[in-house]
């Protein structure tokens, strides 16, 4: 992990350690300062290389099947992007009336969204039409004579 000091706080740093060891201790405690950062170097690297060394043991039996998944993966991504079965583009599909591109008029009758989508079209078997539901209606009172007026009376349970 990188400390990022610009000379300047280097600097900072340089003369408050000469004003508080002095000249004559300055150079005894950056040799051994020195010393320190190369043994934390060394160390970590040691440390590094070990939990790799133990990581790649444990990922080892794995690989193979990864391998395996990740080229499966890969054939069905090339097959999608590159297969013979790929859509034109929106502005290459006819009219869905059958009508060409430039009508005399410009306009164009629309289709049913059966004629459309003919894969969910009902006969195909892939959508259901649901369960027939018919809402059961209240009855009602019949209406009221002209000029008569009905009071509101509550039911009693």
């Amino acid at each position: 992990m990188p400390l990022n000091l610009s000379f300047t706080h280097l600097a900072v740093v340089a003369i408050v350690a000469l004003v508080v060891l002095g000249p004559d201790r300055l150079p005894q405690v950056v040799k051994t300062a020195g010393n320190l950062y190369r043994e934390w170097k060394r160390i970590r690297g040691d440390l590094e290389g070990e939990v790799r060394e133990v990581v790649s043991e444990f990922t080892e039996p794995f690989r193979e099947h990864f391998s395996d998944i990740n080229e499966t993966v890969r054939g069905v991504v090339d097959d999608i992007r590159h297969g013979p079965e790929q859509a034109p583009p929106l502005g290459e599909l006819p009219p869905l009336d059958g009508a060409p591109n430039g009508s005399p008029n410009g306009s164009h009758a629309v289709a049913p969204l059966a004629a459309a989508l003919p894969m969910l079209a009902p006969s195909t078997g892939l959508v259901s039409p649901g369960p027939d539901v018919t809402p059961e209606l209240p009855t009602l009172a019949p209406p009221p004579e002209p000029d008569t007026f009905v009071p509101y009376e509550p039911p009693t349970a």
